[in-house]
């Protein structure tokens, strides 16, 4: 999604998340509030991060980037 992309998802009331890697596991987000990626949550496993992804997902005004 480019970032015009973003912003008009964002501006319809979405939260972008997306899965990071580096340094850790993590989960980071974007928002009206934010404006740029912000980091939601940190994991010590991916597999409980994608665990917590797959849970925020179910939100209907959540998207994955």
């Amino acid at each position: 999604m480019t970032l015009d992309g973003h912003n008009k998802v964002i501006a319809a009331g979405f939260t972008l998340i997306r899965k990071r890697d580096v340094p850790e596991p993590g989960i980071w987000y974007k928002d009206t509030h934010t404006g740029e990626w912000s980091k939601m949550a940190q994991y010590k496993t991916k597999a409980a991060r994608d665990r917590q992804f797959k849970e925020l997902l179910k939100n209907e005004h959540i998207v994955e980037d």
